[in-house]
């Protein structure tokens, strides 16, 4: 095969088309749900969320530089060996995923909208390998000027991914992290449900909708943050707001794949006058009284585990 390949310089240039647009694919379908495999990575509790961040940005526009490389020929025998050795690291990473404790049924090898589970990214993995090693760098078109194409390309690439959907320490530098609680009503409120344990020391209080997809990825990271962080379940809680034909509370613990915390329900109308009708909100609280109140894309394991050890 290989020897066919070198003779051939269109088969070369097809196999390059071929890996390189599986590469740029993979980018841009993990870019389109960029916030789960921002909570992918961070489920494997090495990284801090903000570092989560900024791999996952990273990693994608690494994909998306090497499949552009590949088929315009940019430093090509030099790209070629690069995205054999990421597909390498990819295929070991397979190998010992289970080792982290993470979702084996989505690898997110092309987001959540083309889902590949640990074996079938394996085998993908080894296909995209058998397409790339035979590529001849000898053969085929390429593009003039490769380190001005290698620096244009690189540095847009990084700048998009890094911009169009921020990370959320830039968005915070842009934006502001932070949002607004009405304390006494949410006092009153408490006192009201009867749930005065709400109101006892340092409290890690999160507001939810059932039924609302960004309060269970607020869920799913406050989870993996306890966990990370040691942070007790009674110094975290929930206050959902109370609507007939929403999703259950119960079901909510269960689709957002976390363990059930203790949790109060507010009239909805009260709720959204507490909130100001933004969700998810994440309000620390001392006996009651809001310290500080985040969105839930700014709130970190850092910041959790700062204010309860205060």
């Amino acid at each position: 095969m290989d020897k066919i390949v070198a003779k051939n310089k269109y088969m070369s240039v097809a196999l390059r088309i071929l890996a390189g647009g599986v590469f740029i694919f993979s980018a841009v379908m993990k870019y389109l749900s960029i916030e789960d495999f921002d909570m992918y990575i961070y489920e494997h509790r090495i990284l801090g969320f903000v570092a989560a961040e900024f791999t996952s940005r990273l990693l994608i526009s690494a994909e998306l530089c090497l499949g552009i490389f590949i088929i315009a020929g940019v430093f090509l025998r030099f790209t070629k060996y690069v995205m054999l050795g990421l597909l390498a690291a990819f295929t070991v990473y397979l190998v010992i995923q289970p080792v982290f404790g993470v979702d084996t049924t989505n690898c997110h090898c092309f987001g959540n909208n083309f889902t590949l589970n640990r074996i079938q990214s394996l085998i993908k993995n080894i296909v995209l390998i058998a397409i790339v090693l035979p590529i001849n760098p000898d053969v085929g078109f390429a593009v003039r000027y490769n380190k001005t194409v290698f620096f244009v390309v690189s540095l847009a690439a990084v700048i998009a991914t890094m911009s169009i959907n921020t990370p959320s320490v830039i968005n915070n530098a842009l934006y502001g992290n932070t949002a607004s609680i009405d304390g006494d009503l949410y006092a009153e409120a408490v006192k009201n449900s009867g749930k005065e344990e709400f109101l006892q020391g340092k409290q890690i209080i999160c507001f939810y909708s059932t039924a609302c997809k960004y309060c269970k990825k607020a869920a799913k990271k406050i989870n993996i943050a306890m966990e990370k962080e040691n942070i007790n379940s009674e110094n975290v809680k929930i206050v959902f707001w109370q609507v007939n034909d929403e999703v259950p509370v119960e079901n909510f613990f269960e689709r957002a794949g976390v363990p059930p915390l203790d949790y109060a329900v507010f009239p909805v109308d009260i709720f959204l006058t507490v909130t100001g009708g933004v969700m998810p909100l994440i309000m620390f609280s001392e006996n009651g009284k809001p310290v500080e109140v985040l969105k839930y894309i700014t709130l970190n394991e850092a910041l959790m585990k700062d204010f309860i050890a205060e």
